[in-house]
């Protein structure tokens, strides 16, 4: 009789494990819903945008005290003007309208006015009131401020609207005052347009190339979106793999499967299925991505090399959290005693998103190549990275990814060691100390 070779068995339950876990996982309501849930939250989220946007079409109606006598009748102009440029050719208005009221300041002592005009203000009668000081008008080192009196100070269109056009207002008295004509000075110091290209090169026959004009959104928007999307699936996947751990705790289904397999066999098994899922999750989403930037005129921007990438990274960070979550619920009894395990874990997998617009914008620098370096943040922060131009140099790459590996396999090995422990104890929560020892134990 042929002996039967010592890793062919634990190998073949091994996949009979993940095929389990991906029958489970995929045929629950909550996969079923997770899977709608997020893009109609995040079309939700666009449509609900789109909408109010520009839906601000309520009558903002507030008071100028105007201690110039000048700037007051600029404003009520350029109030007249905005609300006309507000309505669209059919007749409806999209967007709010200003109506200023001009109170002489003359007839009252300042504080009274004050007084008076906050009154109306409390009683619904005004939206808001400013004051002009007098001196605003005279160039000085330090301008005086304007000063904006309301109970909503949240809302900003209208203080924005005066704080542009007080400004303009005044620097056109200003260049009066010095013989300027205040309409050729303004076009004078209009800022000149920048155009941001790329690089160029010497093409096959010897001709220079025309420099490329770089997309905003690809240049930024693509690479946050990558970063973001394989973090969504990370945090969709790794998490659910502590319940399942902790219900088959709970359930002794776990002492029957340690009957047949071993822990770190068993933990095997849960991870690949764990990683089965997330990828067709994420066959899911990118394909669904791919679809928007082609209905949005950017599917010939997409970088193609990302994909490759983009898989790698999410099995390393699946196999990283995923293990990281299977030990915490091993050594957990219940649900409720995971919770205050998870928040160092969370954190952990949570902190390069603290720091991916820092990355973004100087992907170059020493915090940032230190950070994506970094086993536990690699996945996201070196992927954001490549995906921005001209990318890392390979040997950072190179020396990342080799790093996230490492580390992964310490910690699926760590965790099977603390599942091997954890799943044979009851009624019990141990601390990372506890967890610590198992690792360590022979």
């Amino acid at each position: 009789m042929t002996p039967r070779k010592p890793d062919a068995v634990p190998f073949t339950r091994v996949l009979t494990i993940a095929a389990a876990e991906f029958e489970q996982a995929v045929r629950s309501r909550a996969f079923l819903a997770g899977l709608l849930a997020v893009p109609l939250l995040m079309a939700l989220a666009f449509g609900i945008q789109a909408l109010t946007a520009r839906r601000d079409t309520s009558e903002r109606r507030f008071a100028i005290v105007d201690r110039t006598g000048v700037i007051g009748p600029v404003l009520v102009e350029a109030a007249r003007e905005s609300n006309a440029r507000e309505v669209s050719p059919t007749g409806r208005r999209t967007g709010p309208s200003f109506l200023p009221e001009l109170v002489t300041a003359d007839t009252q002592a300042p504080d009274a006015l004050r007084l008076a005009l906050s009154e109306r203000v409390r009683t619904g009668d005004l939206f808001a009131f400013v004051e002009i000081p007098a001196d605003v008008l005279t160039a000085q080192a330090e301008a005086p401020h304007l000063q904006y009196h309301t109970e909503y100070p949240t809302y900003q269109a209208l203080p924005d609207w005066l704080r542009k056009e007080v400004s303009r207002a005044v620097a056109d008295r200003r260049l009066a005052s010095l013989g300027a004509d205040p309409t050729v000075a303004r076009r004078l110091l209009e800022p000149i347009p920048l155009d941001r290209k790329g690089l160029v090169v010497r093409t096959t026959s010897g001709e220079v190339s025309v420099a490329e004009k770089v997309d905003p959104v690809r240049a930024f928007a693509m690479p946050a979106i990558t970063m973001f999307m394989l973090f969504g699936l990370v945090m969709a996947s790794a998490p659910q793999l502590l319940n399942s751990v902790i219900e088959e705790k709970t359930s002794r289904i776990s002492e029957v499967l340690l009957g047949s397999v071993g822990a770190f066999h068993l933990m095997l098994g849960k991870l690949l299925g764990s990683v089965a899922v997330t990828m067709v999750l994420a066959v899911l989403y990118v394909g669904g991505g791919l679809l928007i930037a082609a209905q949005a005129d950017y599917f010939g921007f997409i970088q193609w090399g990302l994909l490759p990438w983009f898989a790698l990274f999410l099995v390393i960070a699946i196999f990283l959290y995923g293990a990281m979550f299977i030990a915490i619920g091993a050594a957990c009894s219940e649900v409720k005693d995971a919770q205050g395990m998870m928040m160092p874990a969370l954190m952990l997998s949570m902190f390069p998103i603290f720091l991916w617009l820092q990355v973004a914008q100087n992907p170059d620098s020493p915090m940032s190549v230190g950070f994506s370096l970094f086993p536990f943040a690699a996945p996201y922060l070196m992927l954001l990275r490549i995906a921005i131009p001209p990318g890392p140099p390979a040997w950072q790459v190179v020396l990342a990814v080799a790093g996230a590996i490492a580390t992964t396999v310490a910690m699926v090995w760590a965790a099977g060691r603390i599942l091997r422990v954890g799943l044979l104890m009851q009624g019990k929560t141990a601390n990372y100390r506890e967890m610590w020892r198992w690792i360590r134990a022979k």
